[in-house]
């Protein structure tokens, strides 16, 4: 009755697509590393993307072991574009993108995630607080890629922010221009995986403006929050994302009321028959 997503069959039935993983809610990571002073180094906070790092037999990770073994199903070698959107601001979107690349980056592909929300660039402000460049310079030709891009170690996660140096407000026109087709050309060439954060499809129609670019979508969900109608609103304003839809991801699921929901499967959430597996939560 309160008509919001709690079941992946739910998702499923309602979106007709396929419900690809269930992220459950964690707490925070508990590693810190601090920002060296003209370091492009990705800065690592305590956000719940790090736990693929520090806890990879975590249910967490697992679940984005899924999203990943969902994108490399329906990629190729010259299809390795993939879109990270949300209905709304606040469902986990950038979480979900940030630790599908470092998971990406552990198993030895050559990954960048770009942050493509402009108006919004949060994931700019965790991942590269210091950043004065990025992509809109290079888009206009300012700086080089090399100049622009943050690292997570020498073989890990590579990171396009968009700075914060101004205020961008026709955001769709620059997604939509031939100069980052180009740019994305490029990226194409030089990286296994290429991963957008996007975003959310309802507030912007900068989403819209992205099929060009991105091979496919990976729709993220908040479990117990985000409203049918709205979801259902939001794809059908943007049929270009809802046609490439590699799936969707039910996020910050609380594990231990799924049962309530989904009495039939109800074992399926129960951690004490993963433990053999070593899962840590």
């Amino acid at each position: 009755m309160d008509r919001v997503f709690r079941t992946a069959e739910q998702l499923e039935t309602t979106l007709n697509a396929p419900c690809v993983a269930m992220v459950p809610l964690v707490g925070n990571a508990l590693n810190t590393n601090s920002l060296e002073s003209g370091v492009t180094r990705i800065a690592r906070d305590r956000s719940a993307c790090w736990i693929v790092a520090e806890q990879p037999l975590s249910r967490f990770a697992e679940a984005i072991r899924a999203v990943k073994l969902a994108a490399d199903l329906n990629i190729t070698n010259s299809q390795k574009v993939i879109g990270v959107t949300s209905a709304l601001p606040h469902e986990g979107k950038s979480t979900v993108a940030v630790a599908l690349g470092l998971l990406i980056a552990q198993v030895g592909g050559k990954i960048i995630v770009v942050d493509c929300d402009l108006r919004n660039p949060t994931l700019s402000r965790n991942l590269a607080p210091n950043a004065t460049r990025g992509l809109i310079e290079v888009l206009a030709g300012d700086y080089s890629l090399e100049h622009t891009t943050w690292t997570d170690g020498p073989a890990g996660m590579v990171f396009l922010p968009a700075s914060n140096k101004s205020r961008i407000f026709h955001t769709s026109e620059v997604l939509a221009s031939e100069r980052t087709a180009k740019l994305f050309g490029g990226l194409r060439e030089r990286y296994d995986y290429v991963i957008l954060d996007l975003p959310p499809l309802a507030p912007l129609i900068d989403v819209r403006a992205t099929p060009h670019l991105v091979d496919g979508y990976f729709l993220v969900v908040e479990w117990g929050r985000t409203k049918i109608d709205v979801v259902q609103h939001a794809l059908k304003s943007a049929p270009g994302v809802y046609e490439n839809l590699f799936g969707t991801i039910l996020n910050k699921v609380n594990m231990q009321y799924m049962a309530r929901y989904d009495v039939h499967r109800r074992r399926y959430y129960y951690n004490k028959h993963f433990a053999r597996y070593g899962y840590t939560d």
